[in-house]
Parts: C-alpha cells; sequence; structure tokens
C-alpha cells in the first residue's frame, strides 16, 4: 500500500466514527407542574426522574439511523419522540433493527402526568407522582417508583416492576414476571407465562390470573375486601391478615389446597379438592380458582 494513501484512509475512518456514535442531546423546555408528558422510543433506554422545576430538561445520545428526536409543545401537555427512519413498517415494525441504541434521561416535574411508550427500550421511572401513569412496553424492562393515583401498565415480554402507592391500578404482561408492591385500593394483576408477586397496602380489591406462572399474594386488607385469583397451572400462595373478614371459597381440579381458615374438602374417587369457609363476620369474599395448580391460604 502506498504510504501516502494509509494517510488519507486514516482521518476518513475517524470521520466515519465520529458520524457512528450518536448525537448528543440537550434540551430544556418549561411546562406546567402537572403537565402531561409523552415520551416515545424505539431502542435504547429510557430513564425518567421527577424534580421541583416547573421545566423539563432532556440529555443523552440519539441512535445512529434514528431521524430526529421531536420535542413538541410545552405548557399543559410535551410530547418528546424518537422519529423512527423513512420507510418503516406498520407500528415502527423492523424499525428498531436499522437504528442504534438512543439513551434519554428527562427530568420532570414531580406532578407531572406520564404517558410512556417502548418498543425495544427499558425504562427506569422514580419520583413521579402525577394524576395518572400509563406505560406501553413490547420487550424492555420496566422499574417504576411512582406516587401516581392511577397507573396503567401493558408489557408484551419485560418484566415489571412497582412500587408506589396507587389506587387504582392494572398491570399487564404477556410473558414478563409482575412485581408490585405498597399499592392499595384496587389492583388488577395479569400475566400469561409471568408470575405475579404483590404487597399490598390496605387493598380493598385484587384481581389477579396467569395462565402457567405462579401468583404470590400478600398484604394488609381494608373492609370487605376482594380478592378474586384465577390460574390454569399455576400456584397460588395468598397470605391474609389472621383478623381479615371474608367468605372464602376455593377449588382445584388436580391440585391440592391447604389453608389456616376452615377445612379442606377432597372427594372419596377421584382427584381435585375445595374449600368454603368463613373469617370474621364475613363481609368480604376471596375465591381463588385453578385447575392443575396448587392453593396455599395462609394467615400472616
Amino acid at each position: 500500500m502506498n504510504p501516502h494513501s494509509a494517510f488519507k484512509i486514516v482521518p476518513f475512518l475517524l470521520l466515519c466514527g465520529n458520524a457512528f456514535a450518536g448525537t448528543p442531546i440537550d434540551q430544556t423546555r418549561a411546562v406546567d407542574a402537572d403537565a402531561r408528558i409523552d415520551v416515545s422510543n424505539i431502542k435504547g433506554a429510557v430513564t425518567i426522574t421527577g424534580w421541583d422545576k416547573a421545566e423539563v430538561a432532556i440529555t443523552g445520545t440519539l441512535g445512529d439511523g434514528a431521524k430526529s428526536l421531536l420535542v413538541d409543545g410545552g405548557g399543559a401537555h410535551l410530547t418528546i419522540k424518537v422519529e423512527p427512519p423513512e420507510k418503516q413498517g406498520w407500528f415502527s415494525w423492523g424499525a428498531d433493527s436499522r437504528m442504534g441504541d438512543t439513551l434519554l434521561d428527562i427530568k420532570v416535574p414531580t406532578n407531572a402526568e406520564m404517558r410512556v411508550e417502548v418498543v425495544s427500550s427499558d425504562l427506569t421511572l422514580s419520583g413521579v407522582a402525577g394524576r395518572r401513569l400509563d406505560v406501553d412496553a413490547v420487550s424492555g424492562n420496566l422499574r417504576l417508583d411512582s406516587g401516581a393515583q392511577e397507573v396503567e401498565v401493558d408489557s408484551v415480554s419485560g418484566d415489571v416492576d412497582l412500587a408506589g402507592s396507587a389506587s387504582r391500578s392494572h398491570l399487564e404482561s404477556v410473558s414478563g414476571n409482575i412485581r408490585a408492591r405498597g399499592l392499595a385500593g384496587e389492583m388488577k394483576l395479569e400475566t400469561v407465562s409471568g408470575d405475579i408477586d404483590a404487597e399490598g397496602a390496605g387493598y380493598r380489591e385484587i384481581t389477579a390470573g396467569t395462565v402457567s406462572g405462579d401468583i404470590n399474594l400478600r398484604g394488609s386488607t381494608g373492609n370487605g375486601v376482594r380478592v378474586e385469583v384465577e390460574t390454569m397451572s399455576g400456584d397460588v400462595h395468598l397470605y391474609l391478615p389472621a383478623d381479615v373478614s371474608a367468605r372464602l371459597s376455593a377449588s382445584s381440579f388436580s391440585g391440592r389446597i391447604r389453608s389456616d381458615f376452615g377445612s379442606v374438602s377432597e372427594p372419596d374417587h377421584g382427584p381435585g379438592s375445595s374449600l368454603d369457609a368463613s373469617a370474621g363476620s364475613g363481609d368480604g369474599n376471596v375465591r381463588i380458582e385453578t385447575f392443575s395448580g396448587n392453593i396455599d391460604i395462609r394467615k400472616q
């Protein structure tokens, strides 16, 4: 190789390296203290943190191949969106394969209402206590610590880990696990093949269901508590306060039942077992059904 040609190639490679290193992000927008903030990322990671300023600060790196970062609005509503490359498929399907990771670090007012959509992106959120938190995820893991009063999470294949004090929450995952701590009021927890582990704080109602995952529920309850649990092959472990007041019923076609409340009935011939019992004045209702899983109902 000609030495002079080699010297020409080196700067070219350096320029290519800079071109594919991603574009730095550093933007700030003034918003209302209780603004609605919409965030969307197709690939990478998103970190959202609450602070005491009436503004949104966005830093990080825009991934190679992304068309741009759209930051639109202000005041009561702000949109932050990573725009995919041109000619993407339906719902940006396949766009993430042509993009590098976009890393977003976003600071928002503590009382902001959040709506977040991620495709192949992990999400970490903390210190945000607006009226509502809405999250849609396709394949990223979600770690959420929020004081929002209403929480709605829909995940396809990532795990969901939520800590908070919401009075109404709905967490759903197809193949990921769900872990919830500190929630009150009404909880609805659903998975297909993942496990559910929840510890409520003065909850009034829990509806939980899986196809093949296990379910673990515990925590303090309110008056007139209602618990509805259904699984196909997963085991159920329910821990109730010793002084709970409720009617309890449970049935399993081929699994066993163990309960600290009442007596379990088993047929003389064939599989299956059932429970029909009452605790306290029986003003609440607890019902558990599984086809082949085991059921444990314990005093905590």
